[in-house]
């Protein structure tokens, strides 16, 4: 029977705290500092296959994770390399998921998968090389986690992945599809931004997850959005005027940048507050739908109840 191991560390995460054995973040990756665990995983085996530079990067990193399985998780034989793929798409996924709970710059830099058969053993490395940036387009940003929050990032992410395979919203699905979901495709734009490390692009993909979420016509499109928005976030304690003119100030900035046109000095200095703004804005949003079924059904459902819901917002009827 095939097994696979699967070794890698997170860049620019810590965990506040000692952990004993290992915290499981999703079924298959598994995170731990403790460093006996590690030392036990980054071995002289470990060091001859993946070289002197890696070995030590591996041995002093801030975190491991690690995952052993035999072939019955596969179903096509996969040879490392294939395993080490899907292996990753399954990182990545969690990777897209912690920003539901923090603006972050976590990144996966290299992984490794140890495939044994019988008697005879390989190694594969690859890596996920897209970088990232947090909302305000700084990179190499440390993001600090309890154990408590790394265990809530794996509620977080069970809960948004069994969402998008049931909407057949997930990354294997056209985006273009009318059966998408709304969610799903803001969920699309939020992960632009992240490999964006311009502020106002970044700015762009997050206009085009709130229009996702919230347009259902491109007649008057700013000044409906950013109305819809105020009225969505009122009932969670948000200023709607404050919301409102937030949103047409990051509509401005939209507008210039997908239309080739430069900023004012002023306004450009700005940028990297207006994008930790509006990413906050988003991240509020889409945790209150995914959090209330009925607001899910809402978001999922037709456009004449939707357009409705926010008609009697406007006119305040209950």
């Amino acid at each position: 029977m095939k097994k696979y191991k699967f070794i890698s560390t997170l860049r620019y995460l810590s965990i506040s705290e000692p952990v004993e054995e290992w915290v499981t973040l999703v079924p298959g990756i598994d995170i731990t500092n403790n460093k006996k665990l590690i030392s036990n995983i980054i071995d002289s085996e470990f060091k001859e296959v993946a070289g002197i530079i890696e070995y030590e990067h591996f041995k002093n990193a801030a975190n491991i994770i690690y995952c052993e399985i035999d072939e019955t998780i596969f179903n096509k034989g996969e040879d490392s390399h294939q395993a080490l793929y899907v292996w990753l798409v399954w990182l990545k996924m969690l990777l897209n998921d912690l920003w539901f709970l923090k603006d972050n710059a976590v990144v996966c830099e290299a992984a490794f998968c140890k495939l044994t058969d019988s008697n005879h053993s390989s190694w594969t490395r690859n890596n996920l090389t897209a970088p990232t940036y947090v909302s305000s387009g700084v990179s190499f940003q440390n993001t600090e986690m309890t154990i408590e929050e790394l265990k809530q990032w794996d509620e977080k992410s069970h809960q948004i992945q069994s969402y998008l395979c049931n909407t057949k919203s997930t990354f294997k699905d056209s985006f273009t599809n009318t059966n998408f979901s709304r969610i799903g495709r803001s969920m699309r734009f939020i992960e632009a931004a992240a490999r964006e490390r311009h502020p106002a692009v970044k700015l762009a993909h997050y206009c085009s997850a709130f229009e996702s979420l919230f347009s259902t016509d491109n007649s008057e499109l700013t000044h409906k959005l950013s109305e819809r928005v105020a009225f969505f976030l009122k009932d969670f304690g948000f200023n709607p005027v404050e919301v409102f003119d937030d949103l047409k100030s990051f509509y401005v900035i939209r507008s210039k940048v997908t239309h080739g046109d430069s900023l004012k000095t002023n306004k450009e200095q700005s940028l990297s507050s207006l994008s930790q703004k509006c990413d906050n804005y988003l991240r509020v949003t889409l945790n209150i739908i995914l959090s209330d079924s009925e607001l899910m059904a809402l978001f999922d459902g037709k456009k004449e109840p939707f357009e409705q819901f926010f008609k009697k917002k406007l006119f305040m009827v209950n």
